[in-house]
C-alpha cells in the first residue's frame, strides 16, 4: 500500500508515485505538470495502464490546450480559442452529469475567463449552460449555435441537420472575419480553416463524452483534504456559489 496519504475512493483505488515504476512515475509527473501541477485522480487512476498514461497527455492538448501553433505555415492545433472549448467541454460534462469534468472544468474555465479579465462575463455564461438555449443573452450568436451543436453531438449526432451545420459554418466564418490573423483569408482558404475548427470542436465532444463515461463508470474521486492536494478548497474558492449549487443538483441524481 501507498505511502502517501490518500482520501476516500470508490470502484478503483488511484494509485500513488511510490507504487509505480521510474517510467510510468515519470508519465504521471508529466500529467500534474502539465494540467494545473497538481497530483490529481485523473493520472493517479490511469495510472494502471501506463501507455495510456503516457499518451494522453501529449495527445489531449492537441485539442484541449495548445495555442495556435504552426509547423512553417501549417496551423497544427489551435483552432478554435480557449474560452469556447472551456464552454463546450462544461456544456457536454453537464448533459453527462461527470463529476470529475463538471467540477474540474468550472475551475478551469472560470480561472481562465478570470485571468482574461472576464469573470463578470463567466458568471452568468457558466451559471446557465446546462440549459444555454433559454438564456441567449448570456452568449454570443457564436456560442449559442456551438453550444446548441454541442449538445445535440453529446445526446445523439444523427439529430445535427444540414442546416443547423451550415449555421455552425456561417458564425464560425463571420467570427474568423474579425480575427486579425484570419480575415484576409481567400474563400477556399476560409472553407478550409472552418473545416478544421469543426473537426476539432466534434473530437473535443466525443472525447469528453468518453472522458465523462470513464470518470463516471469508474467513479473517479474529487481530490480531497485527505490527499496531496485539496482540490475542494480550489474549487470552492474559485467557483461562485451558485454555480456550485447547480453543479450539485444537477450531479445529485448521479449519487
Amino acid at each position: 500500500m501507498t505511502r502517501i496519504k490518500q482520501g476516500p475512493w470508490t470502484r478503483i483505488r488511484p494509485l500513488q508515485r511510490d507504487e509505480l515504476d521510474p517510467y510510468t512515475q515519470a508519465g504521471m509527473m508529466t500529467g500534474e505538470l502539465t494540467w494545473g501541477g497538481n497530483p490529481n485522480n485523473l493520472c493517479k487512476v490511469m495510472a494502471y495502464t501506463p501507455r495510456l498514461l503516457q499518451t494522453e497527455v501529449e495527445y489531449c492538448n492537441t485539442f484541449i490546450f495548445d495555442p495556435r501553433t504552426l509547423r512553417g505555415d501549417v496551423q497544427e492545433a489551435g483552432f478554435n480559442d480557449r474560452f469556447i472549448k472551456e464552454l463546450v467541454i462544461s456544456r457536454t460534462s453537464l448533459i453527462n452529469r461527470a463529476r470529475y469534468s463538471v467540477t474540474h472544468h468550472s475551475v478551469i474555465g472560470m480561472s481562465l475567463f478570470a485571468n482574461a479579465g472576464r469573470r463578470d462575463e463567466a458568471i452568468p455564461k457558466y451559471l446557465h449552460l446546462h440549459e444555454h438555449e433559454k438564456h441567449p443573452e448570456a452568449y454570443t450568436e457564436r456560442e449559442r449555435i456551438v453550444l446548441d451543436y454541442t449538445a445535440k453531438v453529446t445526446r445523439d449526432a444523427h439529430l445535427v441537420t444540414d442546416q443547423e451545420f451550415q449555421e455552425l459554418r456561417r458564425v464560425l466564418t463571420e467570427h474568423n472575419r474579425k480575427d486579425d490573423q484570419l480575415k484576409n483569408l481567400t474563400t477556399e482558404e476560409m472553407s478550409r480553416h472552418v473545416d478544421a475548427q469543426i473537426v476539432e470542436l466534434t473530437w473535443l465532444i466525443g472525447h469528453f463524452c468518453l472522458l465523462n463515461r470513464w470518470f463516471t463508470a469508474l467513479q473517479v474521486p474529487d481530490e480531497s483534504p485527505e490527499d496531496e492536494w485539496n482540490f475542494a478548497a480550489v474549487y470552492e474558492e474559485v467557483v461562485p456559489e451558485q454555480i456550485r449549487r447547480r453543479n450539485d443538483q444537477i450531479l445529485r441524481s448521479e449519487e
